[in-house]
């Protein structure tokens, strides 16, 4: 029987919940729990993309996602792919990780966003050293959310979250953590809604932050001229040229920002560029990224991000 499709909206947030096939843990050490959120940090810089809140636990993961306009699908399939291939090199084993394909929930308003933040910040209670101190568990987000740790690979963006409590960012600290504290570790459903509608609908609730999203219909023709004109080379030039050294960071380059900025697949940014392989699109991509600070790609991304940069108003 055909999978259901996803119900998504790459300008709402998500709450993304990935788990292990039963038999093993998805992650067995602390190091495996620093493995994934490098590569959670990767990937958000590749997509451009936010989290919003996280909580890693033995079996499963919590992903608060902002995905800005970006395909949702990629940013997790590249995060999952990428450690399996580390989990699976590290024990020496083969095959499925994951319990099935990650389950996500289209948030649409705020209310649902906040009952998502202190649902995954409470997460920890399940495990008995933090059942009563969820914020020093080092594995989640809510300590930096409370200013105690450090956000060591520069994931998290808690602004939208506070920013609904108070403007001081002291003040908004210390309402979330009585948010949280009072929401406990309970299923989200309609009684819990209504709790959370009790907390935003109090005066000091009243500030509101506002999100954004970047408009990934750029067309690539815009992005071709952009690097040509930046490299000082002939448009032509990056896309009938397949072998030629000195105009490799170039294509790269291209490619990586199609990539981000379109939402293409390789196979139609192979179409636009040249006749190359899904595994050449693949390569280029991943050596444009490594190129991501490179001066010239530095400023024709934050150019096309500022371009397609759409503000938007709060769901109440």
């Amino acid at each position: 029987m055909a999978r259901s499709a996803r119900k998504t909206n790459p300008e709402a947030t998500h709450h993304i919940m990935c788990r292990s096939i039963s038999e093993i843990k998805l992650f067995k050490d602390d190091e495996d729990k620093r493995e994934y959120l490098k590569r959670m940090a990767k990937y958000k810089r590749k997509y451009q993309c936010g989290i919003l809140a996280y909580c890693l636990m033995d079996t499963h993961v919590h992903i608060h996602f902002d995905p800005r306009g970006c395909d949702m699908s990629k940013f997790m399939q590249s995060l999952n792919l990428s450690y399996v291939l580390y989990y699976n090199r590290k024990y020496s084993r083969h095959g499925h990780l994951y319990q099935d394909r990650y389950k996500s929930v289209v948030i649409e308003d705020d209310r649902y966003n906040l009952a998502v933040s202190a649902y995954i910040h409470n997460n920890p209670k399940d495990v008995a050293e933090y059942r009563d101190n969820v914020q020093d568990y080092p594995y989640s987000s809510y300590g930096i959310y409370t200013g105690q740790a450090k956000d060591e690979y520069y994931l998290i963006e808690p602004q939208f979250i506070l920013s609904k409590f108070h403007q001081i960012p002291e003040s908004a600290r210390q309402l979330y953590v009585e948010f949280v504290s009072n929401l406990g570790h309970t299923e989200i459903n309609i009684n819990l809604l209504k709790k959370v509608g009790s907390f935003i609908h109090e005066e000091h609730y009243e500030y509101r932050s506002e999100r954004f999203v970047y408009k990934r219909d750029i067309e690539p023709e815009s992005i071709l001229q952009a690097v040509a004109e930046k490299f000082e080379i002939p448009e032509q030039d990056l896309i009938k040229v397949k072998y030629n050294r000195s105009l490799s960071p170039a294509k790269a380059i291209t490619v990586f920002l199609i990539r981000c900025l379109c939402n293409l697949r390789y196979k139609d940014i192979g179409k636009i560029i040249g006749n190359h392989t899904l595994s050449q699109m693949a390569k280029l991509n991943n050596k444009g990224f490594q190129l991501m600070n490179h001066p010239k790609c530095k400023e024709i991304l934050a150019y096309f991000l500022r371009e397609s940069k759409q503000v938007l108003c709060n769901l109440q």
